[in-house]
C-alpha cells in the first residue's frame, strides 16, 4: 500500500524540512535527504521507502552533529567515535558517519598525527617518544606515528631539540653537582621523550661550563656545612660522614679528598 506526500513545510530551523502524507504529518528530514532522494509534493511512498527517508535523516542529524564537532579542530577517528557514541548506540550508524567523514578527507589519522607532530616540534620542548605516547593514547595506529615521526622530527632535529632543553634546565640544577646536574638533566630528557640511544650526542653538544665553573665552589659549601653538621663526632666518623654526605650529592672521591684538605687548613 503506498502513500502520498501531500506536504514539505520548511521547519524554522534552517536545511530541516518537515513531511506530511496522506495530510498528516509524517516524519522530518535534513536538506541532504531531500536533495539525495528527490522528494516532491505528490510523490508516493511504501513502508519500506518511508523507513529508508527515516535511517537517511537519522544519519544526516548524525553526520551533522559530526561536522559541528570537526569545525574548530582537527580531531582522530577515535575521539569522533567517542562523540558519536554519546549520541547514539548504533554502532551501524556510528561507522556510517565515519567512513563518510573519512571519504570527505575530514578524518584522516595521518594528517592528524602530521598536524601533531609539527605542532609540537615547534613548541621546541618535547621529543620523539613523549609525541610517540600522546598519539597513542589518541588511539593512532603506530605506523602513522612512526610515518609522521620520520618525516617531520628528523634526529639532527632531535639532537638539537634535546640540546636546547637540557641547557634550559641547568639554571635548576645550580646547587647540585656537575656529576648529580647531569645525572638529572639526561633524566629529564628521557621523561621528555628522548631516547636512551640520543641521549649521549645531546649531553655531548651541551655546554657545560657553567657547572663545570661552579663545581668547586659548591662542593666547598657542601663540605663546610656536612662538617659542622657531624662536629659532635669523632674526628674519624666525622671526615667517613662528611665523605659519604658528599658523595650521595654526586661528587668524585678526588674532589671530595681535595674539599676536606682544605677545610684541615
Amino acid at each position: 500500500m503506498t502513500q502520498k506526500i501531500t506536504k514539505i513545510q520548511a521547519q524554522k530551523r534552517k536545511g530541516r524540512f518537515n513531511v506530511y502524507v496522506d495530510g498528516q504529518y509524517a516524519f522530518p528530514i535534513s536538506e541532504a535527504v531531500f536533495i539525495k532522494y528527490r522528494l516532491f509534493k505528490g510523490m508516493e511512498l511504501d513502508k519500506q521507502l518511508i523507513e529508508t527517508l527515516k535511517t537517511a535523516d537519522n544519519l544526516s542529524k548524525l553526520h551533522t552533529r559530526a561536522l559541528n564537532y570537526l569545525a574548530h579542530n582537527l580531531r582522530t577517528e577515535a575521539e569522533v567515535r567517542t562523540k558519536l557514541q554519546t549520541l547514539t548506540d548504533d554502532d551501524e550508524a556510528i561507522d556510517e558517519v565515519i567512513d563518510q567523514l573519512k571519504d570527505q578527507q575530514l578524518i584522516n589519522d595521518r594528517k592528524y598525527a602530521d598536524s601533531y607532530v609539527r605542532t609540537i616540534v615547534r613548541q621546541r620542548k618535547n621529543g620523539p617518544g613523549w609525541i610517540h605516547q600522546k598519539l597513542l593514547e589518541k588511539k593512532i595506529d603506530q605506523s602513522l606515528i612512526e610515518a609522521a615521526l620520520a618525516d617531520y622530527f628528523p634526529e639532527s632535529q632531535v639532537i638539537e631539540i634535546g640540546v636546547r632543553v637540557a641547557e634550559s634546565q641547568m639554571k635548576h640544577y645550580q646547587r647540585e653537582s656537575q656529576k648529580m646536574a647531569i645525572n638529572k638533566i639526561k633524566e629529564m630528557l628521557v621523561r621528555r621523550g628522548f631516547g636512551f640511544e640520543l641521549i649521549g650526542d645531546i649531553m655531548e653538544r651541551v655546554d657545560m661550563t657553567p657547572l663545570a665553573d661552579h663545581d668547586r665552589e659548591i662542593i666547598r659549601q657542601a663540605a663546610e656545612k656536612y662538617w659542622r653538621k657531624y662536629r659532635g663526632l669523632e674526628n674519624y666518623q666525622r671526615i667517613q660522614k662528611t665523605k659519604q654526605a658528599l658523595f650521595r650529592k654526586g661528587f668524585t672521591m678526588a674532589d671530595i679528598e681535595t674539599a676536606l684538605s682544605n677545610l684541615d687548613e
